[in-house]
């Protein structure tokens, strides 16, 4: 078992980041609608795109090398980031209106959740 977890360990980690540097676009673009006054609703689902196109190219070119079938690998990243995009979108808000998380933090606990299920997806789903 340590060994099957092993032979996957570079690829997570860089999976891991080029995943925290699409984050890191995805919430300082967050951050900017928030400190011009864009209402969070709002806000979450437009830095969520900056954040999925950017993973898309950082995950496709450098964690996962595949240089072909972009068709089709975007279709499958397409299915699986439409889930992804309503689960954090329900989170935040989930957070926000009933746990009174800040805004902020509440984005960053949505992108959390769904990273841990996303490198297996990506790996065996998406860029097969």
């Amino acid at each position: 078992m340590y060994q099957k977890i092993r032979q996957h360990l570079p690829q997570f980690l860089q999976y891991l980041v080029s995943g925290g540097s699409a984050a890191a676009l995805e919430l300082s673009s967050y951050q900017l609608m928030l400190w011009l006054d864009v209402w969070y609703a709002i806000a979450a689902p437009i830095s969520g795109l900056v954040g999925l196109a950017s993973a898309f190219i950082f995950h496709k070119y450098f964690v996962f090398q595949k240089k072909d079938q972009t068709q089709k690998q975007l279709i499958r990243y397409a299915i699986l980031q439409t889930w992804n995009f309503f689960a954090q979108w329900a989170l935040v808000f989930i957070f926000v209106e009933f746990l009174g998380v800040d805004p902020f933090l509440a984005k960053i606990l949505g992108i959390g959740c769904t990273v841990m299920w996303n490198f297996f997806l990506y790996k065996l789903f998406v860029y097969v």
